[in-house]
């Protein structure tokens, strides 16, 4: 009884971090909400065969911080997926308990009115 409870409570949690990680990626995407900026980068300036070429540190930052975020976020669904099928394979597992413990008892009733019809 314990291991479906608690098998339930992973799944829940497991669903939970599913959640929060794909919502966390949509409102980021949609610009609901800032990118978190964990890296900052100075302008990059390159000679090439064509001049000079400069480009923007603020869209660089935004970009890796992005990529960086998506990452992030991947992971967390990832072990949430693998909390809520840790979660789902003990109650899977706790059914089956039940059930051949239930098939038990109905076979030994079964023998017992066997024998007293004897």
């Amino acid at each position: 009884m314990h291991n479906k409870i608690i098998g339930y409570l992973l799944l829940v949690i497991g669903l939970g971090l599913m959640f929060f990680a794909f919502t966390g990626m949509y409102q980021t995407f949609v610009n609901k909400k800032p990118v978190v900026q964990v890296l900052e980068t100075k302008p990059l300036a390159m000679n090439t065969q064509y001049g000079k070429v400069e480009v923007q540190a603020d869209v660089v930052n935004q970009v890796l911080n992005l990529v960086l975020f998506a990452l992030f976020m991947l992971f967390m669904a990832a072990v949430g997926g693998r909390v809520a099928l840790a979660g789902n394979n003990l109650v899977k597992t706790e059914r089956l308990c039940e059930t051949l413990l239930l098939l038990k008892r109905e076979d030994a009733l079964n023998k017992a009115n066997e024998i007293k019809k004897l």
